[in-house]
């Protein structure tokens, strides 16, 4: 039985809305399994085979079959050797300590083991072997080719969404019972949540153990905060200094931007509502960014550059925490997190008198487009229907609505999640 709807012809202070017709989940986009992955082929491909190698002054010079070159410096290739005395294979940690070597080390031999190994002979008669495939992997610096491969390996497990694209490509809710006992299954809400930022899952049962259940399998654990482990909470009691625990209209933000490091996840299901609207608000704070990056970029830089203030404040509790509204990758440039939330921010005396005006410029430039109802995804939930959003990069809102609105829901760290979800990338390119 399909349970999500979407909602079109909302205005933008959220109050009317004409319904859609219900969606007929069977021809949605995303209703198959992820399996791409499993072909990734284990064998060295033929462009990561060394077609020479150069030893310069400080650096040894390597050239694939593919055309492509590389520097690394002596010391680098010292510090990574990966033999059993200074790498440890098990806890994937090193066990070399670089003050036990010069920094102008010099290899006394380099040469080719065949086209898929360079072997090292340091003056200490000390040996190192790199695979091919490896150091092609992992060269740096602007000749390399991780910044290149991580853009677009982001471009590739991103959609980037707005109102029209997401409605178009809406996947599928995943099943409880299949998440729950299928590995298979499980992957792939991983895999949605990543791709698109949030993922429903259908025929939840309206207990707040079953939500509990579905975190743990995505992080582990429960981030438990001032809000508590697990929530239920209803408009009716306001047990917390925060507008979601009323019934007002909610703009699109994040969580938690008051905490040095914001909840990576949040669940909600919805499990009783006995009045009119309370319709749930999407944003893909990403593709604001993006969008923001390419029609102002003067905005963008001020928004991934400078640093603002966020605030939790009760009679019991003052949270304080700082960053970007926009991160972006150190390493490659991509996005990697959104700090967006206007109810949260706290008083702008961090900024700088002549700062104020573009400041102010920029956050409304990127508001404008969390705003735009093009830009918004406008859905109903409903018992059953759990809704699991990264927040990291989506925001999260709510129109008003009367009557008693009953909601269960949890945190759960960005770094458990994502660490679990590296691990499923590896494994699933393994098989």
């Amino acid at each position: 039985m399909p349970f999500l709807r979407v909602i079109s012809g909302l205005s933008k202070s959220g109050f009317y809305y004409k319904p859609r017709n219900l969606l007929n989940w069977t021809a949605c986009f995303g209703s198959r399994k992820l399996t791409q992955i499993r072909h990734a082929s284990s064998a060295v491909s033929p462009g990561h085979r060394i077609s020479a190698i150069t030893t310069n002054n400080d650096s040894v010079s390597v050239s694939w079959t593919d055309g492509s070159t590389a520097d690394f410096h002596h010391i680098w290739l010292r510090d990574h050797c990966r033999c059993p005395q200074c790498y440890n294979s098990t806890t994937h940690q090193k066990e070399f300590n670089i003050v036990d070597i010069p920094l102008d080390i010099k290899p006394f031999d380099v040469s080719l083991n065949g086209p898929n190994s360079l072997s090292i002979k340091w003056p200490d008669s000390h040996e190192t072997d790199f695979d091919a495939e490896w150091l092609k992997q992992n060269c740096y610096g602007k000749q390399g080719a991780f910044a290149v491969t991580r853009q677009a390996e982001q471009k590739q497990k991103h959609f980037l969404w707005d109102k029209n694209s997401i409605e178009t490509n809406l996947p599928c809710p995943l099943q409880y019972g299949k998440i729950t006992s299928d590995d298979d299954e499980l992957n792939t809400l991983f895999f949605r949540i990543v791709k698109y930022g949030f993922a429903f899952v259908e025929d939840t049962p309206t207990t707040v153990d079953a939500v509990e259940n579905v975190s743990k399998l995505l992080g582990g654990f429960v981030k438990e905060t001032h809000y508590g482990k697990m929530w239920e909470f209803s408009n009716e009691v306001m047990e917390h200094a925060d507008t979601a625990y009323t019934s007002d209209y909610l703009r699109g933000h994040v969580d938690s931007t008051y905490f040095s490091h914001p909840a990576g996840l949040q669940l909600l299901h919805c499990v009783g509502h006995e009045g009119t609207g309370g319709l749930n608000l999407l944003v893909d704070g990403f593709f604001a960014a993006e969008k923001l990056r390419q029609e102002d970029k003067a905005s963008f830089e001020i928004l991934s550059s400078t640093i603002a203030r966020f605030h939790y404040k009760d009679e019991d509790l003052h949270l304080k925490a700082h960053g970007p509204i926009i991160e972006i990758d150190p390493f490659d440039g991509s996005l990697s997190q959104i700090r967006f939330n206007n109810y949260d921010m706290d008083i702008m005396d961090w900024l700088k008198y002549d700062e104020v005006t573009q400041f102010y410029k920029a956050l409304r430039a990127y508001s404008a487009i969390t705003c735009a109802p093009e830009n918004q995804f406008w859905f109903k939930l409903v018992p059953g229907l759990l809704l699991i959003m990264g927040n990291w990069r989506v925001l999260h809102g709510r129109s008003s609505f009367t009557g008693r609105r009953s909601m269960q829901g949890c945190y759960i760290n960005g770094d458990d999640f994502f660490g679990k979800y590296r691990a499923k990338v590896l494994a699933l390119k393994k098989t």
